[in-house]
């Protein structure tokens, strides 16, 4: 990961350059939007706990809605309609995933998230399923434990893949347990968020922290059965840019 640092001044400045521009986010909204969550109680209940299969794609796309609505005050002061909310890369990003088919099974032994299938299916076979999962887990979790979406930490569970269960973490404490810094980092952002001198500039640093962290510690864990795994590494970080920078000045 020695390339990362040279990429925070591209990123940054396309995250600046495309927030700054866009002005119309709904001709943006990702694939499902609006049927996917919005809400805690648009997910089912077990004593007491909001249960989220993260493992179809509308459930998984509501802990961005979700993370979106809550923060969105934050953001008040920078733009009007939580236009210039600087997590709408993530659901971006997860959307195009979704639209180009690369969450679907690429070993082809299942139907999963084939329009002949089961279009909604994330496989845990998928590259790009399985490293967004920790870019929507770690981020949703990690501003469940800040406190800004009005929730105890116990109160949210994510439910696991078919297999490989054991390369996941599904809740606030065993989350912190697998990947402390991480967690750590997206707390940070989310506490710098919540101050009323906060800088939209320093956001995107504290974005940018929390971001690579995650894919620093949990590449490792995607599945690599379709392709090599640096390349689509890199592919990742391109596919960021162009989520933030689509139908921009980028």
């Amino acid at each position: 990961m020695a390339v990362l640092p040279s990429w925070v001044h591209i990123l940054v400045g396309c995250f600046s350059a495309s927030l700054a521009w866009a002005s119309n986010l709904s001709a943006l909204e990702p694939p499902l939007w609006k049927e996917s969550p919005g809400q805690f109680s648009d997910y089912r209940v077990e004593n007491g706990v909001y249960i989220v299969d993260p493992w179809v794609f509308p459930e998984r796309m509501g802990l961005y809605k979700i993370l979106l609505n809550q923060t969105a005050r934050y953001f008040e002061k920078f733009a009007p309609e939580n236009e210039q909310n600087i997590l709408w890369g993530l659901p971006l990003q997860h959307g195009w995933q979704y639209s180009s088919g690369r969450l679907a099974d690429p070993t082809r032994t299942t139907s999963c998230g084939y329009a002949s299938g089961d279009k909604l299916c994330i496989s845990v076979d998928s590259w790009w399923g399985d490293l967004n999962y920790f870019l929507s887990s770690l981020p949703f979790l990690a501003a469940v434990d800040s406190g800004i979406m009005g929730i105890s930490s116990g109160q949210v569970r994510l439910l696991p893949p078919p297999k490989d269960e054991k390369k996941f973490c599904y809740d606030v404490s065993s989350c912190h347990s697998s990947y402390p810094e991480t967690m750590n980092k997206w707390n940070a952002f989310y506490q710098y968020m919540q101050s009323p001198s906060s800088k939209f500039n320093d956001l995107l640093k504290y974005l940018w922290d929390a971001h690579t962290s995650t894919l620093d510690h949990t590449a490792a864990r995607a599945s690599t059965k379709s392709w090599g795994h640096f390349f689509l590494l890199f592919c990742n970080l391109i596919c960021l840019m162009i989520a933030f920078c689509h139908q921009t000045v980028c």
